[in-house]
């Protein structure tokens, strides 16, 4: 039989029924309570009526102020406005604390006989008087800030319980499950009280109020050990069970009124607890400096906490702060809570971390700005301005101070400087013209580094279309793009952020980009082939069949030789628009060839010597035939002009480039007297088209050109 908790979607059909049945077991209760049909509210110290059932309208008006209630035996209690308190937390000190729960059992003993008398007086004075039947609520007559915070508890039970499901060996989320345990108990011990008509019996209410005080500190407990463990463990696993024990033991004070007073017993405690979440989420922002994945998850961590411990504290503490400062209802502080647990929810399941990157940082800088609208509304209600001003002016002041404070922030902080697709396009358009392969790839990962910034960048052997994010956004791999390979990318930013969404899109548009570019150059090259091999054949046809019956008619001649010259230039010429790459070896092996016969046809000696570790390089065809053309004028000019009768010829290679030295022994004229002719600028020409450099140096011995061309 499989077990439950190997099932997680039964598991958790199992709590929401649980959840269901408590949440019905606390309306069930809720409606067990004397009910008038009545809606009180404290207005300028008075109890007003501002609302009445269907049935009493005829009977009670509204607008007017209860005085008291009595039974039909004669029993009355002229009525406070703290008989309609919440809470019991308003009462500094016990003594006052017994007193309102011994008000509230007098009240609830006048509500349980079947009818009621309503006194009031309008707002002449007039005294007016009612009797009402005490009844029961039905289900529609529930308040509806009680079934929101039905609904709250429950969908905070769910929540914690389905991080728990999803990983249960996991001490975060076991930690955050038994805060949701507390959670809903601390929701419908405070609501029951809180939402009644007029009054439940003392002893109850002082009940709930306790159970309400014990789980909201087990709840507390469990949220800073959560911090203590979560992402970085902070203290062995042992040392978290000294809260319960030491927390426990504060709250026993406070439940059999053992503590000074009830800021000692319940409002301190609950205080030091959220304290001390917001000193543990400082703790671990600097623990996991350097873990992009961690930070993230805990960007989510301190949002939460810190919004729900500073309006907790507010909260707790509000019958001691001053009238002006402005205090959320109940129900908005038990929305924030639900809020904070999405947030633990978030950090906890990690889920689309990099997605939700940004949003934190928004949720951080807005909880900043509506503090400061907060504050300065407070400080200008402090010194005397008026509701409507200190709001208005307390907007102005947070437009033109923090507003422009947050987009600074932002800008500097949060959001990452961003490439526009203008600034990219000639970037990209040189890649993809770049005619080695390893050049191109070489400047297309120089451009993803220069994007993203990332700690380590390798090829990868997927061949998956677009890009996807890895290893929960700590990695982004690149898409292949024609020749070029897959990447992966991690670590963006240095390790200091995930990679997003956003990043993913970018590289794909990018990607796209360029291999449209790519494509173009494609047809464009294939454009340029076929011209190339129409000139080729133009000049093999005609020019090629002139020049063979020209050498046929030299033939015994002197000049013969110079039409084979343009012969063997015109074969290097249509060879150059062959689009196929060549060997250095092969060349090399050519250019040897053609000066060992020239060099034997003139009675020259010839000293070639090349390094045996040339590079598995290739040369394309026009650059090869430049080399060549280059070559063949050093040699001819050695040879015809030099009367050289020894030339060597050294070839070298180092840093990625081609040198070569040829020197002669022929009759050298000063260096000083030469003049760069035809030939020697057009060798110059050459080599400069190459990207390379001519050196000539000569004494009376010898001439010496050295070469340097980029492969």
């Amino acid at each position: 039989m499989l077990s439950v908790y190997k099932r997680p979607a039964y598991a958790q059909l199992l709590l929401l029924l649980v959840s269901l049945i408590l949440g019905s077991i606390a309306m069930w209760f809720f409606m067990q309570q004397p009910w008038l049909g009545v809606t009180l509210e404290v207005i300028d110290k008075d109890i007003r009526i501002i609302h009445v059932d269907d049935s009493l309208a005829a009977q009670v008006p509204t607008g007017v102020t209860l005085q008291r209630i009595a039974s039909l035996k004669g029993e009355s209690l002229e009525l406070i406005p703290t008989d309609l308190s919440k809470e019991s937390d308003f009462c500094d000190t016990y003594t006052e604390l017994a007193i309102f729960f011994a008000r509230q059992t007098i009240l609830s003993n006048l509500l349980k006989e079947d009818s009621i008398a309503l006194i009031w007086t309008d707002k002449s004075g007039k005294e007016g008087k009612a009797i009402i039947a005490v009844k029961q609520r039905t289900l529609s007559d529930l308040p509806i800030a009680f079934l929101f915070q039905t609904f709250v508890a429950v969908a905070g039970f769910l929540l914690s319980t389905w991080i728990f499901l999803l990983r249960p060996s996991d001490l975060g989320a076991r930690l955050f499950m038994l805060a949701g345990l507390m959670y809903p108990i601390t929701v419908f011990a405070n609501a029951i009280p809180g939402d009644r008509e007029l009054a439940i019996p003392g002893e109850l209410f002082r009940l709930l109020s306790s159970i309400n005080h014990a789980s909201g500190i087990l709840c507390g407990c469990a949220l800073i050990a959560l911090f203590l463990s979560y992402p970085c463990k902070l203290v062995r696993t042992r040392t978290l069970f000294l809260l319960p024990l030491f927390y426990g033991t504060w709250t026993l004070c406070d439940v059999f009124w053992l503590a000074p007073n009830q800021t000692w017993g319940s409002r301190i405690p609950s205080m030091l607890q959220m304290l001390s979440i917001i000193l543990l989420a400082v703790i671990q922002w600097q623990k996991t400096k350097g873990q992009p994945l961690e930070r993230a998850a805990l960007r989510w961590f301190i949002l939460a906490g810190l919004v729900g411990s500073v309006l907790f504290i507010l909260y707790i503490f509000r019958f001691n702060l001053p009238e002006f400062i402005p205090i959320p209802p109940r129900e908005i502080l038990v929305v924030e809570f639900l809020l904070m647990w999405v947030g633990i929810a978030m950090g906890l399941r990690r889920y689309h971390l990099y997605d939700l990157d940004e949003w934190s940082y928004r949720g951080l800088l807005w909880v900043a700005g509506a503090a400061a609208i907060i504050v300065f509304d407070a400080l200008l209600a402090y010194l005397g301005a008026t509701q409507v001003a200190s709001l208005s002016l307390s907007l102005l002041i947070s437009g033109w101070l923090y507003f422009p404070f947050r987009q600074w922030l932002w800008q500097k902080i949060v959001r990452r400087p961003t490439t526009s697709y203008e600034t990219l396009l000639p970037e990209l358009s040189i890649i993809a013209f770049t005619v080695s392969a390893s050049e191109q790839q070489i400047r297309w990962e120089s451009l993803l580094r220069k994007l993203f910034d990332p700690l380590e960048i390798k090829i990868c052997t997927s061949a998956e279309s677009g890009s996807h994010l890895q290893e929960e956004g700590l990695a982004l791999q690149i898409p292949a793009c024609e020749k070029l390979p897959s990447f992966l990318m991690r670590y963006a930013g240095r390790g200091s952020r995930l990679f997003s969404t956003r990043d993913a899109e970018l590289v794909t548009s990018l990607s796209d980009l360029l291999a449209n570019v790519m494509s173009g150059r494609s047809s464009y090259e294939q454009g340029v082939e076929e011209e190339r091999m129409r000139i080729g054949r133009d000049l093999h046809d005609n020019i090629g069949a002139r020049l063979l019956k020209l050498i046929h008619q030299l033939r015994g001649t002197p000049s013969v030789e110079v039409a084979r010259d343009a012969m063997k230039d015109l074969r290097t010429s249509i060879a150059a628009l062959d689009a196929q790459p060549v060997p250095l070896v092969n060349a090399l092996a050519d250019w040897r060839a053609e000066a060992d016969g020239r060099c034997e046809a003139a009675g020259c000696k010839l000293q070639w010597h090349q390094t045996s570790n040339l590079p598995t390089q290739e040369l394309i065809p026009r650059n090869k035939a430049s080399l060549e053309s280059v070559m063949r004028e050093i040699i001819t000019n050695a040879l015809k002009h030099a009367a050289a009768k020894n030339i060597k010829a050294v070839i070298e290679t180092e840093n990625n480039s081609l040198h070569i030295t040829i020197e002669n022994d022929g009759q050298i004229a000063e260096l000083s007297t030469w003049k760069d002719g035809y030939g020697l600028r057009n060798l110059r020409g050459r080599i400069a088209e190459l990207g390379g450099n001519l050196n000539i140096s000569a004494s009376s011995q010898s001439v010496q050109m050295q070469i340097r061309v980029p492969l």
